[in-house]
């Protein structure tokens, strides 16, 4: 019943990407490629290295006002995603904003199996009946969807977690920012069933993220003491 857990990395050169790629491969299930920490110039030239994990891997390009790291303008980036999109990864990120914004880009990906919409809020978790409706807005472009928020408090984890119950019938990751957060981080694959959980490398690229070294450990432990009174009982 182990939880499986992506590994987020924000390489900044190949050669960091490389490296990361190379620690991560070991102890993750997935793994995060966030382009966006990425120079412009090399992103092309990175996808050599990532051809060979891009099965197993989430392609993201933020921009700065998702609180990404991109540096050029919306343009270049929507070409890079369409780029991202050709290279056929096991998901590519697409922000729900992005979609709702851009209609050729929607076109462009006429396959939306392998299509991620996600929505971030980075300063509260909203009310139970606007993550309903924002998750069923999001539906409508991919049945992937990634929704986060910042939690204030351990209810706002609980009921970002109570969201999994309400759309059985969505591929949806969801949890929550924060010190208050982590535990939904930790539970959104087993409450949740969500298909993975998100990691650091080692330092945290997102507030409440776990390394993915403490993230194993917790469910290395959630999972010998579900064995152990399984085996008791």
């Amino acid at each position: 019943m182990a939880g499986r857990i992506c590994v987020s990395i924000g390489a900044k050169t190949i050669k960091e990407l490389s490296s990361s790629i190379n620690k991560a491969l070991d102890i993750s299930d997935f793994l995060e490629i966030r382009f966006d920490f990425l120079d412009q110039s090399e992103i092309s030239s990175s996808m050599k290295i990532i051809e060979s994990i891009k099965s197993r891997s989430i392609f993201t390009l933020r921009s700065r006002e998702q609180q990404g790291n991109f540096k050029g303008n919306e343009f270049e980036r929507l070409k890079l995603l369409k780029m991202l999109y050709d290279a056929n990864p096991m998901l590519l990120d697409v922000e729900y904003d992005t979609m709702i914004a851009n209609n050729s880009l929607n076109n462009y990906l006429k396959d939306k199996s392998n299509v991620l919409i996600s929505w971030h809020n980075f300063s509260s978790t909203p009310s139970d009946e606007c993550l309903e409706k924002k998750i069923y807005d999001m539906k409508k472009f991919s049945n992937n969807i990634k929704l986060v928020t910042m939690a204030t408090n351990v209810t706002d984890s609980l009921r970002v977690l109570n969201l999994y119950d309400k759309f059985k019938d969505s591929n949806l990751i969801t949890f929550a920012m924060g010190d208050c957060g982590v535990i939904s981080r930790i539970l959104c694959t087993f409450y949740g069933r969500s298909p993975f959980t998100y990691a650091s490398l080692e330092k945290s690229i997102a507030p409440g993220q776990l390394s993915v070294i403490e993230m194993r450990r917790i469910y290395d432990r959630i999972n010998k003491y579900f064995v152990d009174n399984v085996i008791t009982n």
